[in-house]
């Protein structure tokens, strides 16, 4: 059941997508032009934290659109974000927009118009799915954490520590696959919904020009949108200098790590494992 005011608001967020597009084009008529306007990039930061914020993780949704719709579309609206972080060339804000806004009427519009009722009705079920929820808080800990890391020789020893601390606590490790192509491959994303947890690695990956501050690997940031529909824990671990991790939406907070005191990010680990029992 969804509330008409929620409609109203993914209603807005598409419009506001089309017309970010047709402003581009219209600023920077030439598509390998680097869109460096700070006030075109905060629009689309803006834009991008809206549906991750206020759409990414509700579960009434997911439920409405159905599969994995809402998760895909939380990358697309993650790639917007990490678009906007940085000059980018416009063809990308335009692969990126064209796949948000891809039949939006009829795979989310319609979708979510169909399951409208009242006011009243949906603060019953909120009050009816916080007790579930509470029920669900004092069920068993999580068992398989689904690692999201990079793939590149420098970070092994970084990814094998915290598997092995978490193998330490009794739980199952499961990880990704070297990426391929532009998405969130469908074994992937298998491997993520049978897990409790998404414990994302957001290691040093390229210097940004000018600055002590590196930017991380593209494919955890899209995982971690993943995960955030599927409704899955999230612990966030990154590396100190990592620039942004794509957005920490909600109330979602991050562990910082150096390599030279890897220590000190497992005890936290253990710390917050400790708290989800």
């Amino acid at each position: 059941m969804i509330e008409d005011s929620v409609v109203v608001r993914i209603e807005r967020i598409r419009d506001d997508a089309e017309q970010l597009r047709k402003y581009l084009r219209s600023r920077y008529s030439s598509a390998t032009a680097s869109v460096r306007a700070e006030e075109i990039r905060e629009q689309a930061a803006a834009l991008a934290e809206r549906w991750l914020v206020e759409v990414a993780s509700r579960e009434d949704i997911a439920d409405a659109l159905g599969g994995s719709e809402l998760a895909d579309r939380n990358i697309q609206f993650q790639r917007l974000l990490t678009c906007a972080e940085k000059p980018t060339a416009r063809k990308k804000y335009d692969q990126v927009l064209a796949s948000i806004l891809n039949d939006f009427r009829g795979r989310i519009l319609v979708p979510l118009k169909a399951r409208r009722t009242t006011k009243q009705v949906v603060q019953a079920a909120q009050v009816a799915n916080s007790q579930e929820g509470l029920a669900r808080s004092h069920s068993a800990p999580p068992r398989m954490v689904f690692i999201g890391q990079s793939f590149s020789d420098r970070d092994n020893a970084v990814n094998a520590i915290i598997a092995r601390a978490l193998r330490a606590m009794g739980l199952t490790v499961v990880t990704g696959e070297k990426p391929r192509a532009d998405l969130v491959s469908k074994k992937v994303k298998d491997r993520i919904d049978q897990c409790d947890v998404f414990l994302g690695i957001f290691a040093r990956r390229d210097k940004l020009e000018g600055k002590q501050e590196w930017a991380t690997s593209p494919w955890v940031v899209d995982e971690k949108a993943y995960a955030l529909a599927r409704q899955k824990k999230l612990v966030l671990v990154k590396e100190s200098g990592v620039s942004s991790i794509g957005g920490l939406q909600g109330d979602y907070e991050y562990l910082e790590f150096e390599r030279t005191a890897m220590e000190e990010v497992v005890i936290s680990l253990i710390e917050v494992f400790k708290s989800f029992s």
